[in-house]
């Protein structure tokens, strides 16, 4: 298990003006890729990454073949150039409140993270871009069991 730094967990939590943005990869079981820009992010407690799920239909499909994905950060990316990697899976609206996945309760997160869009609307956005409504169906979690570089002078190097 790795633990974020504070560091770590304050890139991940930029609210606003364009908030962070993360890389969300998956991949089926016979290695077809699949890589999602996404905008809401956060972390969850020390070891958990949190994203909205939106639209990753194609994302649900590769965690169900193949529950583990890598987050890489895309913006604010100078100086924050990392890749966490371990289990990940989608903890849907509709999930009992108590469903438990490792230390991540259903029911406090969705609380929590459920409507994020009211909770911090993207404002942001130019309206010639902006999805005309925007429906959040649960949560993506990922546990961070290993956290690399990709930094030029230290590219795939574990840091945590």
């Amino acid at each position: 298990m790795a633990v974020l730094t504070e560091e770590m967990k304050k890139v991940l939590r930029v609210v606003g003006k364009g908030g962070a943005v993360v890389h969300l990869t998956t991949s089926s079981i016979d290695g077809k890729p699949n890589i999602v820009a996404e905008r809401f992010v956060t972390h969850y407690k020390d070891e958990y990454i949190l994203i909205a799920d939106m639209f990753a239909q194609k994302t649900k499909v590769n965690l169900n073949e193949n529950p583990v994905a890598c987050i890489s950060v895309a913006h604010p990316v100078k100086d924050h150039t990392w890749v966490f990697r371990g289990p990940c899976t989608v903890i849907s609206n509709a999930a009992p409140d108590q469903y438990r996945w490792h230390d991540i309760v259903a029911g406090e997160v969705l609380e929590d993270w459920g409507d994020w869009v009211s909770k911090e609307p993207p404002d942001e956005v130019p309206p010639d871009i902006a999805p005309p409504k925007v429906a959040q169906r649960g949560i993506i979690a990922l546990k961070v069991d290993e956290i690399y570089d990709f930094d030029a002078a230290n590219a795939g190097q574990s840091i945590l």
